[in-house]
């Protein structure tokens, strides 16, 4: 009888439960008041605490030679230092000379304006005597008619990839290496073309530099044999002058360039954003003081990454996190004559929020450093017109707040 009694209570229960259920829903203690709202609001950079700082790729350390002619009202011109050929080869332990029957220049475009057609590579012999700290000044005197070695077509069709010459017969005379040169073989780059425009060649740093190829016959007096050696050899250094080095304003923010630049950022977020805001949208928004130039078909892309600590100039940037200029397209790729700039940054500013000792700070950079004819200068925070200045334009959305019974 008990069970009997049990089972029955049990059955009233479920059946009292499934009444509530159905019933109109009347909770205060659980829903949320009011409706969510979406707030979007302009954070301006921390004013007089954005600054430029140069210095952090070099020509030299470039992933590509910049070589112009007059595309920005100057020229640019590359320079290339082999590694040193030896006089022998050595064949069944015995050093041999060796007869050069010819030998071939290579180089690989990384990127030129496709629009362009009639460009062409030349090539002239320099001394190779010159180092990365080399000038355009201190350089320019080699580039005349009687040093030039050749003239390298690059096909209209070509938009990267290798171009090639080969010397042979008479023409070896223009490379051939004098004692004095320890078997160093030193060129210079320019360009020829209808208009005036750019080109990007393979460097040392991406591991796509020249190549200088020879190709020779030695005899094997013992085996009444000749021998084919093929002898490459790459860069020893590559690098870039610039007819006319750029002057950094430091009342303005200059990203990129030749010797490259970073802009540091700061702001200040209130406590109701960074304790207890959902990001919807964040925008970074940068007015370049003139429109942006470059090489058309080629530009290059603006980076925006969170610092880890702010140390100024040195201050460690996340290498993998906000990645907002490669993951944000189009508006952070620079095309020639854009007048706005702006980078989607929500996993930038989430990384600020809650209770952490990140800095809320980020680093510009652009993107190949040291390598683009793409050189954007925005406005800081001490533009008179605070319309121009960096800021952020934030989209949130707060807590709900929570009734009480």
């Amino acid at each position: 009888m008990k069970w009997w009694i049990g089972g029955l209570l049990a059955v009233i229960t479920i059946a009292g439960c499934q009444e509530e259920l159905t019933a109109p829903a009347d909770c205060p203690a659980l829903c949320p008041g009011g409706q969510p709202e979406v707030f979007d609001e302009v954070f301006p950079a921390v004013t007089g605490a954005d600054s430029s700082y140069v210095g952090y790729v070099q020509p030299y350390q470039a992933p590509a030679m910049l070589v112009s002619n007059g595309l920005q009202g100057f020229e640019d011109r590359g320079l290339v230092r082999f590694l040193a050929r030896a006089s022998t080869v050595t064949v069944r332990d015995t050093a041999r000379t060796y007869t050069i029957d010819s030998v071939a220049l290579s180089f690989s475009v990384v990127a030129r304006d496709t629009n362009q057609t009639g460009l062409q590579l030349e090539l002239y012999r320099l001394p190779p005597s010159f180092d990365s700290s080399a000038t355009f000044g201190s350089v320019a005197p080699a580039f005349v008619p009687e040093n030039l070695v050749a003239t390298v077509d690059v096909a209209d069709t070509l938009n990267a990839g290798v171009v090639r010459t080969v010397l042979q017969g008479a023409d070896l005379s223009r490379v051939e290496i004098p004692a004095a040169d320890s078997g160093r073989l030193a060129l210079g780059i320019r360009i020829d073309s209808p208009v005036p425009t750019g080109i990007r060649v393979g460097a040392l740093a991406s591991g796509s530099g020249p190549i200088f190829t020879t190709y020779a016959t030695l005899d094997v007096p013992d085996t009444g044999t000749a021998r084919l050696r093929t002898i490459p050899l790459g860069p020893a250094l590559t690098t870039y002058v610039e007819e006319v080095p750029p002057v950094i304003d430091t009342t303005l923010l200059t990203v990129g360039g030749s010797v490259s630049s970073r802009a540091l950022l700061r702001f200040s977020l209130p406590s109701r954003i960074r304790d207890s805001a959902t990001i919807i949208r964040a925008t970074l928004e940068l007015t370049p003081v003139a429109p942006i130039t470059g090489l058309p078909t080629d530009p290059g892309i603006l980076l925006s990454r969170p610092v880890l600590a702010d140390v100024g100039a040195k201050s460690p940037v996340n290498p993998t996190v906000g990645l907002t200029g490669l993951l944000a397209p189009p508006a952070d790729t620079l095309e020639v004559g854009t007048t706005t700039v702006s980078l989607e940054a929500v996993r930038l500013v989430e990384l600020w929020l809650g209770r952490t000792t990140r800095p809320s700070a980020l680093m510009l950079s652009l993107t190949p450093e040291a390598a683009s004819f793409t050189r954007p200068v925005f406005y800081s925070t001490r533009a008179a017109d605070p319309a121009l200045r960096p800021q952020l334009r934030i989209s949130y959305l707060l807590s709900f707040p929570f009734e009480t019974p």
